[in-house]
């Protein structure tokens, strides 16, 4: 689905070109990257998921399969026609887990069936940004008609024994610098 990530509106008013120009296969490509990228498949994007299961842990803590989590509609214990829990009974993280207050989750094999909104309908403005300026780096190299994918760049700081001082700019690697310099992955931290 293109154009999730950042709007026609957003290149025509960073860049001069007409949206009838813009090609939906560029959005596709640019939000394809950014969401592997950050290990985000559903970024931009939210789904009703139903009846997902799980295997009971014997811990408080589960986590659902397609964060982040939006919304939770239904949890059930003991398989799908088990104990419904009341939205009391547990508190929702974004980040996509479930903590139950009063109890753990049984132990047992695909026992805990759950009903939720996954994914992140809001897209940060950063991530706004790098889509658009990838679309517009994409923009520029087509205008161009690829002609910097042979150029080669040497820097002057080089010292003997590292790697060489050639390097290949192209459009691959003009995106990901995109990405690099903007986008911040999400890191778990172990305590």
């Amino acid at each position: 689905m293109a154009w999730t990530l950042c709007s026609k509106e957003d290149v025509t008013l960073i860049h001069p070109i007409q949206e009838s120009e813009l090609e939906d296969m560029w959005s596709d490509t640019v939000e394809g990257l950014i969401r592997q990228h950050m290990g985000q498949p559903n970024l931009g994007l939210s789904e009703v998921i139903t009846n997902e299961l799980h295997n009971g842990t014997g811990t408080p803590l589960m986590q659902v399969s397609k964060p982040p989590l939006l919304s939770v509609q239904a949890v059930r214990l003991n398989g799908e026609d088990g104990l419904t829990l009341g939205a009391g009974d547990y508190v929702v993280y974004p980040s996509g887990y479930i903590h139950l207050k009063y109890q753990d989750f049984p132990q047992g094999n695909l026992n805990v069936s759950l009903d939720y909104t996954g994914g992140a309908a809001a897209v940060d403005q950063v991530v706004r940004l790098t889509a658009t300026a990838m679309i517009i780096a994409i923009i520029n190299y087509r205008r161009r008609g690829g002609a910097d994918a042979s150029i080669k760049w040497g820097a002057d700081d080089k010292k003997a024994g590292e790697p060489t001082a050639n390097q290949e700019f192209g459009l691959t690697t003009h995106l990901q610098t995109i990405m690099k310099q903007l986008l911040r992955r999400p890191r778990a931290r172990v305590r």
